[in-house]
């Protein structure tokens, strides 16, 4: 046993270091891990290794992980991710799938193993794509919705392939009975989830919220029982560990236990990176490099010319449809789990699977500056671009542009922006002089319906700010605490000789001392104003606080009323 944790030891050290190599390089900490459990294959460090142990807790990664994408997937959200990102997610894993088991098989492969990679092919890494939009600060942003949109699509298709393979036994493959039988058991192991979550989770987690340590412990104990009963049923108990988080996915408790486990999930699965590099080395000696680099191309460049055709299809323009594009050229960690699913059930052998992690390493390493410098590289082929896929007429994005004047700029609708609204359009006869700029389609079809000049779009695509007509405006109000954006209207601004008032919003201090620098005329700190608001409230009622108690009502009523679609 001390050998045990000294090897392990050693292995997670050479991981840190790795990590360290690869955060340097800006490229994500699974690639480290991947590359870790390569090295120490290759120099037969695993030898003295009961590798049982490791892949018992290589499992516990993966059952933590599923349980977290469980509590962060609500299927609810799938009506609100937008029809671009429905269409693009479906789209994209249709016909990707469709031409990858095409190129797959003629490369040689089995109908069986071309349909597995090909499927695995199909999923891109929710984790990278979210972590590079959030450093770019990106997720915000018009393409970026569209992306954590359809990587919704993607992991909800993920899971249900998951399952599907999970339901059969070692060496089984389909058959129409045995088709039912899987069926039958996940539609009575969901309709399970949903009656213990609403009526046995709701009360324990209200009983055990009073002690994180015992909410975690709770949550912990509810994953754990449904992933046993998934393996009685005979699915994996990732599924069930999924339907766990699933059915806690509603609870007010969502974020606590979420922030809880994802430390556990960060160790164990770091665990079966390193075991999947192993077999990267154990299985690399039947993979061919012509094999990597043809199915890499078709991942880097094929998959996001698919997405690229969706998206222009759905009359979105050619940078918007770039950028959203090539956030998915890379293999998901949902790929990764799925050959080893396969594997385990004797679907796939080692060098398939071995092959599926090579072009994750590199599809990942390539994509990985793909997103990060995908605005430079956009400039870049623009012009080529556009002979290649000349962009069809558009309707403008500004209705009535050349009748604005003295107009006010309003970025953002929601919540501060909708009771700014309520004020403006007391100051306009016409409202088309209020022009407002949401990517939210839902709140844009509610303003167009009450007569605002409503602009479907993002502020950081330059092509949306030049119909502004920001020249021409008097104020430019930007409720979205998002600073890079703020910034790049500001100098848009600047440059198109706007001598009106800038107002500008920040969830923190540092970045409205930056606002200010940048040249905003004035910028709202929400939790400032609210400190100074509820110290007026505490004022004004000090000799009788129970007034407090009276203004309840009245305060809901008006929250109820800033819904706006």
């Amino acid at each position: 046993m001390p050998t045990l944790f000294f090897e392990l030891a050693l292995i997670l050290a050479l991981a840190t270091i790795l990590g360290i190599f690869s955060k340097l390089l800006k490229q994500p900490l699974v690639l480290a891990y991947i590359l870790a459990g390569l090295v120490i294959s290759i120099f037969g460090i695993f030898k003295g290794i009961d590798k049982s142990v490791l892949e018992l807790l290589s499992n516990f990664g993966i059952a933590f992980l599923l349980f977290l994408v469980g509590i962060e997937l609500k299927i609810d959200d799938l009506k609100y991710v937008g029809r671009a990102a429905l269409l693009t997610g479906f789209g994209q894993i249709l016909f990707t799938a469709f031409v990858g088991f095409v190129l797959i098989s003629a490369l040689g492969f089995s109908p069986v193993v071309s349909l597995y990679m090909a499927v695995a092919l199909t999923f891109s890494s929710t984790v990278i794509i979210v972590k590079l939009l959030s450093e770019k600060h990106d997720l915000q942003s018009l393409y970026g919705k569209i992306a954590v949109g359809y990587l919704l699509v993607q992991d909800f298709v993920a899971i249900l392939a998951l399952m599907f393979l999970s339901g059969f036994g070692a060496g089984h493959g389909p058959n129409v009975l045995g088709l039912v039988v899987i069926l039958l058991k996940g539609t009575g192991f969901v309709g399970f989830t949903y009656v213990v979550s609403k009526y046995i989770l709701k009360y324990l987690f209200k009983l055990t919220s009073s002690s994180t340590e015992l909410l975690f412990i709770s949550a912990i104990a509810a994953s754990f029982l449904f992933a046993s009963i998934g393996a009685i049923l005979g699915f994996s108990i990732a599924i069930g560990a999924f339907l766990s988080g699933l059915a806690i996915a509603s609870s007010p408790y969502r974020l606590q236990i979420s922030a809880r486990v994802k430390p556990l999930r960060d160790f164990f699965i770091v665990i079966f990176f390193i075991l999947l590099g192993t077999s990267l080395s154990l299985g690399a000696g039947k993979v061919l490099i012509s094999q990597i680099l043809i199915l890499s191309l078709f991942i880097l460049i094929g998959k996001p010319l698919i997405m690229f055709a969706i998206m222009l299809t759905l009359k979105f323009r050619n940078r918007t449809a770039f950028l959203a594009s090539v956030t998915g050229a890379q293999v998901s960690e949902f790929s990764l789990i799925l050959m080893t699913s396969g594997l385990s059930l004797g679907h796939v052998s080692l060098s398939d699977s071995a092959l599926i992690s090579a072009i994750a390493v590199v599809t990942i390493t390539i994509s990985s500056y793909m997103i990060l410098f995908g605005e430079k590289i956009y400039r870049f082929i623009r012009d080529p671009l556009d002979r290649i896929f000349p962009e069809k007429v558009h309707d403008p994005y500004v209705a009535h542009r050349e009748q604005l004047g003295d107009h006010v700029i309003l970025v953002g609708a929601e919540q501060m922006g909708w009771d700014l609204l309520g004020f403006l359009k007391t100051k306009y006869k016409e409202r088309e002089q209020i022009l407002v700029v949401d990517f939210n389609p839902e709140i844009i079809k509610s303003l167009s319906a009450e007569g605002y000049n409503a602009v479907f779009g993002d502020i950081s695509d330059p092509e949306v700010l030049e119909e502004l007509e920001l020249g021409k405006a008097r104020l430019i109000i930007i409720t979205e605490p998002d600073v890079s954006d703020n910034v790049h209207l500001i100098k848009f601004a600047k440059e198109k000789n706007f001598r009106g008032v800038v107002v500008c919003t920040s969830y923190w201090l540092h970045d409205a001392i930056k606002l200010y620098e940048a040249g905003a005329d004035y910028v709202v700190v929400p939790e400032t104003v609210g400190g100074k608001h509820l110290a007026k409230i505490l004022a004004d009622n000090w000799e009788d606080l129970g007034k407090v108690k009276k203004q309840r009502s009245k305060n809901f009523e008006e929250l109820l009323t800033h819904k706006i679609f």
